[in-house]
């Protein structure tokens, strides 16, 4: 009797959850369980590296990859900002905790192989440390649908259409498959998009606690993506201009407005003097950012920025129109929205339009290797809010045809956004170098090599299949348990947003609570203040952190976290590529968890620094003997 009584009034707390924290649960475990597990780029690498380094050392360097940057100390370090790294220090660490518990060498079904690049012998895929990373986003992700569903309930006396919108947007634009990846652009929009919620402030006492949290958060999106200053400036002239019309006629105008403009300016000065000391510990230096290549540079090139914003808008693999259909609906319906909200709609076109200036002004305005357009995932999120209208006219079924073509886009955005999280992301690379189109962006313009339709090609020929999930019901093992948990949320969760949308007079009716938003805050700005907290640069020698790293690979192995050892073995060969120890640790770490290729390479790389050196020899030999049969090399 207890029993059902407990769980009776589980379903009945969980049927009071406001719709908010039901979006953001179900789209984030939807997110995570189609998701590829592991990484498919060094981008990525370079973020989760950061943060495992955070943690182990109390440090920022990281291993030698392409396009880490070469730095204080001798070391290598990420060429992104802080952001991403220390929000998702607390999923790191659950990461490499589940990585000594279980142990991941040879990684599972929700980490999948253990690969790497050719730079050097680690192995990132394959370590569930990644796969818990990838959460971060996924969290994003749910928390970008649900603060677009409140963003859309304030602006709309409908909840239906904001519900609507919100979910289109999770599911029919790239939201969903930048989700699945451990970029900084899902947080970055996140951040920016919640600003703009704070500062639409509706009464005076609210006026100073949402003006330090709408700062906060543009301060956060600064700390993922530099390029978010230019938008983030506007939506904090919007808070700016929101909190004057409130205060105008109180006696205490001048006053509330000034300490307004400091709270609202604490995160963006706060982001500015985050960066500056991750720089320093980078480089040395508080003004020296990673971006020094002449290909990461922004240029006034007029010719460019036209080039850009053509393939942002009409090309066949970056137009926003194509891989967010739903945004054709703001051509139907802007006139509508901005009749109904002028200022809204003015800002958060004018921050969509200034953060593609921005892109189109980098030489890399392209992303290089992504699935549609990553880098202005921060305009699409700002844009969404104004196809309300739309969204509203099919609800109502006013008129029918509304609801029939919102549910198209809907369906066709779905589409290209399943396409996108079914391959592996580098597979377009191989198509592309082989059209011998990759320079100069001239890729962007050819409908042959347009993501979509080279990973509909690999989907179709069942190539290059990236979710962990079908791993997972391959060869089941406890990856197929979490997935079976996260179906279940998903599905519930689904269920409770129909019955809200069925009736939302029956729902929660507090939909502009903010305790969700500030949780998010929170949880975004704790991780980031420790980080930078505990981090310490690097002023001693290289080969005294050589040594120091070397030491704590050996005792890692000896307590039994292999993973912590290979990372530790990892850094001393990024410093000291000869370094024999290294090679042959290495190699028996390799050789215990069954990958005897890889420890037959890293046992060679001992032998060819020290031919002499006798343990890589007997162990290779071993390996040799009993593996593939051959004669011992020294019979007795």
């Amino acid at each position: 009797m207890k029993a059902t009584e407990a769980k009776t009034r589980l379903y009945h707390g969980l049927r009071r959850l406001p719709p908010q924290v039901v979006l953001l649960a179900t789209f984030a475990c939807f997110y995570f369980a189609i998701g590829p597990g592991n990484f498919f780029a060094v981008d990525e690498v370079m973020q989760e590296e950061t943060a495992q380094a955070l943690i182990l050392r109390h440090a920022i360097d990281i291993p030698v990859m392409v396009d880490a940057r070469f730095g204080r100390g001798g070391n290598w370090y990420t060429v992104k900002g802080p952001g991403l790294p220390m929000v998702s220090l607390p999923f790191v660490y659950l990461g490499l905790k589940l990585d000594d518990a279980v142990g991941s060498m040879n990684g599972g079904q929700l980490a999948g192989p253990p690969i790497g690049p050719p730079e050097q012998p680690l192995r990132w895929s394959g370590r569930l440390a990644l796969s818990a990373a990838l959460i971060v986003n996924a969290l994003a992700g749910g928390a970008i649908v649900a603060v677009l569903f409140m963003v859309g309930a304030q602006l709309s006396p409908k909840p239906r259409a904001a519900l609507l919108m919100a979910t289109a947007a999770g599911l029919a634009t790239l939201i969903m498959s930048e989700a699945t990846h451990f970029y900084q652009h899902e947080l970055d929009a996140l951040m920016v998009l919640l600003a703009f919620w704070f500062f639409s402030v509706k009464t005076p006492r609210e006026l100073s606690s949402s003006s330090v949290l709408g700062g906060a958060s543009l301060g956060v999106a600064i700390l993922a993506r530099p390029d978010a200053v230019p938008a983030a400036v506007i939506i904090w002239l919007y808070g700016a201009a929101v909190a004057w019309k409130m205060v105008r006629e109180l006696p205490d105008r001048s006053a509330r407005m000034i300490r307004r403009t400091i709270l609202a300016a604490m995160g963006p000065i706060g982001a500015v003097a985050g960066s500056m000391y991750f720089n320093y510990l980078r480089f040395g230096s508080v003004t020296q950012f990673g971006y020094w290549e002449d290909r990461a540079r922004f240029v006034l090139d007029v010719p460019q920025i036209a080039k850009a914003i053509a393939g942002y808008l009409f090309s066949p693999a970056l137009s926003v129109f194509v891989f967010a259909p739903p945004l054709i609906l703001i051509f139907i319906v802007g006139r509508k929205a901005y009749r109904r909200w002028p200022l809204e709609t003015t800002t958060l076109t004018l921050a969509a339009i200034a953060h593609l200036l921005m892109i189109a002004s980098n030489k890399t305005w392209s992303g290089d290797l992504s699935y549609g357009p990553r880098y202005m995932l921060e305009s699409i999120v700002l844009l969404m809010p104004l196809t309300l209208p739309a969204f509203e006219m099919a609800v109502d079924r006013a008129p029918r045809r509304a609801t029939i073509a919102v549910a198209a886009l809907m369906f066709i955005g779905f589409m290209v956004q399943l396409i996108g999280v079914s391959v592996y992301v580098a597979a377009i690379e191989v198509k592309r170098m082989a059209a011998g189109v990759v320079a100069n962006n001239a890729w962007v313009f050819v409908p042959s090599v347009s993501p979509i339709v080279s990973d509909l090609e690999d989907l179709m020929s069942r190539q290059h299949l990236s979710p962990w999930a079908i791993r997972a019901l391959a060869i089941p093992d406890m990856a197929l348990l979490l997935l079976i948990v996260l179906v279940t949320i998903v599905l519930f969760g689904a269920r409770r947003a129909f019955q809200y949308f069925r009736a939302p007079e029956a729902g929660p009716v507090n939909l502009n609570s903010r305790a969700l938003p500030m949780i998010i805050v929170v949880a975004a700005v704790v991780p980031i203040v420790i980080g930078l907290a505990i981090s310490r640069p690097l002023n001693e020698a290289p080969g005294v952190h050589g040594h120091s790293l070397l030491s704590a690979g050996l005792e890692a192995q000896s307590a039994g976290h292999m993973v912590s050892a290979e990372e530790d073995y990892a850094m001393v060969l990024s410093l000291y590529p000869s370094n024999k120890f290294a090679w042959f640790d290495m190699g028996v770490l390799e050789q215990d968890a069954g990958r005897l290729n890889d420890a037959i390479l890293l046992y060679q790389g001992a032998l060819r620094e020290d031919p002499n050196f006798a343990p890589p020899k007997n162990n290779l030999e071993y390996i040799m003997r009993t593996r593939f049969g051959f004669p011992s090399l020294h019979p007795h």
